[in-house]
């Protein structure tokens, strides 16, 4: 009698166990939601900078960002799905306290009840732990799924600041710098460049030199004189 007390004691402690182990993975599957409401909204942000600025792609480092960005969607959607199974209704069972439980203990003597409830037990067992398990596996893939999904947000992140460092007008060469520089001294000379006003006046009354006339156009005699200055 006592033997099969204790295998229904144990079979009801191990079955308890495994009804914990199911509560603990929810538990789990729950602390995940802030993490991926963080890489939603991040993502979410993002995407509308990658579909205003970026769509579509100018250069290499665009379509870099263009992928990554669509890798990091499709990792979240998965993130997501996967957590979200862990919380679907599942159909577990436990130690039934119902009128057929009260005529099956009327109808049977206790070493009996023991024994038939032991392997209840075993039975509810092996069905709740293929259900937990299979929570499990849902749980580690998700686990890893929101890992990949961080790690593609890090890229991402870095991808975005080369992006932004190379728009930025600081980043012009310097020799194109310089260029412009001194063109736009050219064109808005300094104060250092730019004369200063005499504060003398001329006298109007200096007479410039006898100018000599120079004649331009024809002339004949001009002509002639020279002829003679080649025979010569």
């Amino acid at each position: 009698m006592e033997k099969f007390k204790e295998l229904y004691n144990l079979s009801k402690e191990v079955l308890r166990e495994e009804q914990d182990r199911f509560n603990r993975i929810d538990e789990k599957a729950s602390r995940y939601f802030p993490v991926l409401t963080l890489l939603a909204g991040a993502s979410g942000f993002f995407g509308k900078w990658m579909i205003d600025n970026l769509i579509p792609p100018g250069n290499v480092l665009g379509w870099f960002l263009v992928a990554t960005g669509a890798l990091l969607f499709f990792s979240i959607f998965i993130s997501w799905s996967l957590i979200f199974s862990v919380f679907r209704m599942h159909q577990v069972e436990k130690i039934p306290l119902n009128s057929e439980m009260v005529e099956f203990f009327d109808d049977n003597k206790l070493l009996d009840i023991y024994y038939a409830l032991s392997r209840g037990n075993k039975t509810a067992l092996e069905k709740n732990r293929k259900i937990t398990d299979r929570k499990s596996r849902m749980l580690y893939l998700g686990y890893k799924a929101i890992i990949v999904s961080g790690f593609l947000l890090l890229v991402f992140l870095s991808l975005f600041l080369v992006h932004t460092w190379n728009s930025k007008p600081g980043t012009i060469k310097k020799a194109e710098r310089s260029l412009i520089m001194s063109a736009k001294e050219n064109e808005h000379p300094t104060s250092q460049n730019i004369e200063k006003p005499s504060a003398e006046k001329p006298n109007p009354n200096v007479v410039p030199p006898t100018y000599d006339v120079v004649t331009e156009g024809y002339d004949p005699s001009k002509i002639e004189k020279r002829g003679n200055d080649k025979k010569k």
